[in-house]
């Protein structure tokens, strides 16, 4: 199966400060119970324009296989 990137979220890391939020251009990331949180894996393009705005390093790119239909 094909593989696509990803963002995941280290909640061990995460201090819920919403910081990445506003710069996921997709809207996929929410604070949910004070940790950020992908809410949908589809809406998430890989590109990882959030990362640079984590000042915890909680968020790194991973390579998920896509899912069949």
């Amino acid at each position: 199966m094909p593989k696509r990137k990803i963002i995941k979220i280290n909640e061990n890391k995460c201090t819920g400060c919403a910081e990445c939020i506003p710069n996921c251009q997709e809207g996929a990331l929410q604070i949910i119970d004070g940790k950020a949180r992908l809410v949908n894996d589809l809406f998430c393009d890989g590109l990882g324009a959030c990362i640079g705005y984590c000042p915890e390093g909680a968020i790194t790119i991973e390579e998920i296989e896509e899912k069949g239909d």
